[in-house]
């Protein structure tokens, strides 16, 4: 329940937000009750007859109140949850910019959300509530809805989401997205039961092509032809569509045309004419990929031919997509045929074949070897020929039952982190889980660890990321990336100026206070906030990390302290430098004079220094020591003020998770 999860995460704020005792107590965000309209009569018969100017403002106020609900009843009230069961309110949206809300929402679309995350951000989307103020705002804010659910790919909820709304907002972009979802994983069936359900003629010609097709699936001819002439009266014309409709119903014998051009053509295609053949290529739709693995169209592996490495590419980008199953690439890859002195020298011949040969070369490698390391290092050099060409999904879940044959103490050192990473053994500090796909979660943050790692070997991983960036044009970063490559370059890692673009590490990129939010009583915006903040974590996580603030903080006070003794040192041990070096110089003058005047023996002014500096090597050595004391104390403010500001950037990057 996400009441559940509401309740941890106002335990959150309350250690965050809400540390000032003395100050107002703020409006609690899942306990916000929605305002009662006051209702002012006034009593003719009231003895009372000076009214006060407090009851004429209330008056007022009631007539403002009368036209806003006037307004709001107008606007479309589209969800899916009643607002109390999650702590929310109908008109948690009426008091922000609906460009903030859009701006904010598309920032977390973007993002890789924890389940946790995903689950708030669709009880939010999907609970009842009056949306912006404006038809231009309230069309957006549906589509925002539309958008998120698409992106989810949750059909029970979209089909649950589209029949309770239907009456209020016929959503057919989103139907068709859910009955060509289902057609694609053949569930033919539940698709045309729902459009049923949904009892709609829609206006769009596509959902009219659904809704006949459907009626003869369900054997309701009849229905499907008088809907068919309804819709020809009315402009309808498809001749594919007609073709096919004629042959369905049995007026016609055969039914020969095809058509890509949508997927309900493609499976007419297929379902009228037993001979067709439908080849995809690099440019065919995902959904289509997946229609003809579900429906057992796509060729089988064992007729392709191994010379056509243009049809054997297109095999692993379908692989990666989970289009075709990982054994049926890796048998093909066993047919092809290789000498053994290429067998015994695989490191070297892959280097001078085609990379699908490479590809094919390495599997056959590692099925012919059995000492560990050799098995593990080719498929590391497999997994890394796939990932350059980004097909890493293609040797996935066979590569993980190839490690498990072997112990992480079989390994060399260099193979080590291979194979915990692949197995998803690998961690830091015993608790952090890596994933390489984010930046402050991925193995860079090793470089703050126990683990002697190089500055180049730091270097170019960061640079390396940051060009995946910025290569992928998405060119995001969040907040706790950005803090993360702060606090390298603070440690003298280098980012090529062709990078530095991608993040600003003066920019102030969190958002407005939540606490500001809550006081507003923008409530749908603060928990788009939260959702933001969440991000890619978990709940509980985030719990206990709040644990760890309190000492940092003591930790970072105990920095300043600490410091503050330092300079007062330096400053102690300057003074005395500063009397010695004046003493020095009295010192110096005085016996000047006196092997110049009362010396027994004439000496040269050469002479005369060389004796003096003698006499007076004591004092110098003790200004000296003095010096080499400031100079290590400037060194452990150099180091504390270092530590100082890893804590800072502790303390932000613990904020932001948090």
């Amino acid at each position: 329940m996400l009441n559940k999860l509401f309740i941890n995460i106002y335990i959150f704020l309350l250690l965050i937000f809400f540390s000032n005792v003395n100050a107002n107590e703020p409006v609690d965000i899942w306990k916000i009750e929605k305002k009662k309209k006051e209702n002012i009569s006034i009593n003719s018969n009231s003895e009372n007859q000076n009214e006060s100017l407090e009851t004429i403002v209330i008056q007022d106020n009631s007539v403002g109140n009368v036209e806003q609900e006037e307004i709001l009843s107008k606007r479309k009230i589209v969800g899916l949850y009643d607002p109390e069961e999650n702590g929310l309110d109908l008109e948690m949206w009426n008091n922000t910019d609906p460009k903030k809300i859009f701006e904010l929402s598309k920032k977390i679309n973007s993002m890789i959300l924890s389940d946790d995350a995903k689950n708030i951000y669709t009880k939010l989307l999907l609970t009842n509530s009056y949306s912006p103020k404006n038809e231009l705002d309230e069309k957006a804010f549906l589509e925002m809805k539309s958008d998120w659910l698409i992106k989810f790919k949750d059909i029970e909820l979209i089909k649950e989401y589209l029949k309770k709304n239907v009456d209020i907002e016929p959503n057919e972009q989103l139907t068709k997205f859910a009955l060509d979802e289902l057609f694609a994983i053949n569930e033919k069936k539940q698709a045309c039961e729902f459009l049923e359900e949904l009892d709609k003629n829609f206006k769009d010609n596509y959902l009219t092509k659904y809704s006949i097709y459907c009626l003869i699936y369900l054997k309701k001819n009849e229905q499907a032809s008088l809907r068919y002439d309804l819709e020809k009266e009315l402009g309808y014309n498809d001749p594919f569509f007609e073709e096919k409709f004629q042959y369905l119903l049995g007026y016609a014998s055969n039914s020969l045309a095809t058509s890509e051009k949508d997927l309900l053509n493609l499976h007419l295609s297929f379902e009228t004419n037993k001979e067709y053949k439908y080849s995809p290529n690099d440019k065919t739709p995902k959904i289509y990929w997946t229609y003809l693995s579900s429906n057992n169209l796509l060729e089988n592996t064992n007729n392709i031919d191994i010379e056509d490495e243009n049809q054997i590419s297109l095999l692993e980008k379908a692989t990666h997509q989970g289009n075709y199953k990982e054994t049926d690439l890796l048998n093909l890859y066993k047919r092809f045929q290789f000498s053994i002195d290429q067998l015994l020298n695989i490191e070297e011949e892959i280097q001078r074949i085609s990379k699908i040969q490479s590809r094919a070369l390495l599997y056959q490698g590692i099925l012919l070897n059995k000492d560990p390391n050799t098995v593990v290092n080719l498929s590391k050099l497999l997994k890394e020929n796939l990932e350059r060409e980004n097909i890493s999904n293609a040797f996935d879940k066979e590569l993980k039952k190839i490690l498990k044959n072997y112990k992480f103490e079989e390994l060399s050192s260099d193979l080590t982190g291979f194979y915990s990473e692949v197995l998803e053994q690998e961690s830091f500090n015993d608790e952090i889980k890596f994933n390489n796909k984010i930046l402050h979660q991925s193995k860079l943050v090793k470089y703050f660890g126990k683990e002697n790692i190089s500055n180049k070997k730091v270097e170019k991983d960061l640079n390396n990321f940051l060009k995946k960036i910025k290569k992928s044009k998405k060119n995001y970063l969040i907040t706790k990336d950005i803090i993360l490559i702060e606090a390298m370059v603070s440690d003298g890692i280098e980012i090529k100026e062709e990078y530095k673009s991608l993040y600003n590490s003066k920019e102030n990129t969190i958002p407005t206070d939540i606490q500001v939010l809550i006081n507003d009583q923008e409530i749908g915006m603060a928990v788009l906030r939260l959702i933001e903040i969440i991000g890619q974590d978990k709940i509980k996580d985030l719990i206990s990390k709040i644990k760890n603030m309190s000492e940092l903080s003591e930790c970072q006070v105990r920095m300043l302290s600490y410091r503050q003794i330092l300079l007062d040192k330096v400053s102690d041990f300057k003074t005395t430098i500063y009397k010695r070096n004046a003493t020095y110089e009295r010192y110096y003058k005085t016996q000047y004079r006196e092997y110049s005047i009362n010396y027994d023996v004439k000496l040269t002014n050469g002479e005369k220094h060389q004796f003096i500096k003698a006499d007076l090597s004591s004092l110098k050595t003790q200004m000296e020591m003095l010096q080499s004391h400031i100079d290590y104390y400037y060194e452990c403010i150099k180091t504390l003020d270092n530590m100082a500001f890893a804590i800072r950037n502790r303390i932000r990057l613990d904020d932001e998770q948090q």
